[in-house]
C-alpha cells in the first residue's frame, strides 16, 4: 500500500513540477528556443536572471533524479508479488529503460546550475580578454552539444521514449487504467518519442510543423502521466500479474 500511494504521489508531483520548471525556465530565459543560441547570446541571458534560470533547472534536475524511484516504483507494481516468484524479463527491462532516462537527464540538466555559472561569468569579465572569451564561447558550445545535446536530450529522451512506450504497454496488461488511456499513452509517446529520435538527424523536420507536434505531445504525455498517478492511487492495494 504504501509503496503503491508513494508511486503514486511521485508521478502527480512528478507531472506538477514538470510544468513549474518550465514556466519558469520559459519566463526567464526564454527556454528552450534560447538553446539553439549562440554562446555570445545565451551567456549574458543567462547571467541576467541566474536566480530563476538556477533555480528552474535545478527543479529539472531533481525531477530527472526522481524518475529513478518512479521506474522501480511502477515495476514492483507491475510484477508478481508472490512469495518466490522472481521479476519477469518485461517489467525488469522496463523499469531499466526508465532508469537511465532519469540518470542521463540528470548529467544533462547538472551543466546549468554547476558549470554555465562559471563560463557566464568569464565570459561578462570586463578583464577577460577576447582569446579567453572566444575559448569560453567554444567551452560552451562543445559543453551544450555533448551533456545537452547528445547525452540529456538525445540519450536521455530515447530511454525515456522506450521506457514510456513499456509503461503504456503494461498499463494495457494490467489494466490500473482503462484501455482508452493505456493506448493514448501510446499513441502520445509515438508522437513525442519520433520527433526528438529524428531530430537530430532532419533538423528541418524537427523544427517545423512535426516538432511542434512532438513538443505539444510531450506535454499532453506529462498530463497522461498525472492521470495514471491518481489512477493508481485510487487502485487496490495490489495489481494484476504482467503477463
Amino acid at each position: 500500500m504504501t509503496d503503491r500511494r508513494s508511486t503514486a504521489a511521485l508521478l502527480i508531483a512528478f507531472t506538477a513540477l514538470n510544468f513549474v520548471a518550465v514556466m519558469v525556465l520559459g519566463a526567464a530565459f526564454g527556454w528552450p528556443a534560447v538553446l539553439d543560441e549562440p554562446a555570445a547570446v545565451v551567456l549574458p541571458a543567462f547571467a541576467a536572471a541566474q536566480g530563476p534560470v538556477v533555480a528552474g533547472f535545478l527543479l529539472q534536475t531533481m525531477l530527472s533524479v526522481a524518475l529513478v524511484p518512479i521506474a522501480i516504483g511502477l515495476h514492483q507494481q507491475f510484477v508478481s508479488r508472490a512469495s518466490g516468484e522472481g521479476p519477469r524479463l518485461w517489467p525488469l527491462t522496463v523499469a531499466v529503460f526508465g532508469i537511465l532516462a532519469g540518470l542521463t537527464q540528470t548529467l544533462g540538466w547538472i551543466r546549468w546550475p554547476l558549470t554555465v555559472p562559471g563560463l557566464a561569468a568569464t565570459w561578462l569579465d570586463p578583464a577577460t580578454s577576447p582569446e579567453v572569451r572566444t575559448a569560453t564561447e567554444v567551452s560552451y558550445d562543445l559543453l551544450n552539444s555533448y551533456a545537452g545535446g547528445a547525452l540529456g536530450e538525445y540519450l536521455g529522451w530515447s530511454f525515456q521514449a522506450l521506457w514510456a512506450v513499456g509503461i503504456a504497454v503494461l498499463l494495457v496488461r494490467t489494466r490500473v487504467v482503462s484501455a482508452v488511456t493505456a493506448v493514448a499513452g501510446l499513441v502520445l509517446t509515438a508522437a513525442w518519442g519520433l520527433s526528438f529520435l529524428v531530430g537530430p538527424f532532419y533538423p528541418a523536420l524537427a523544427d517545423g510543423v512535426a516538432g511542434t507536434a512532438g513538443f505539444t505531445a510531450y506535454a499532453a504525455w506529462f498530463c497522461w502521466l498525472g492521470v495514471v498517478g491518481v489512477a493508481l492511487l485510487r487502485q487496490a492495494p495490489a495489481l494484476v500479474d504482467a503477463r
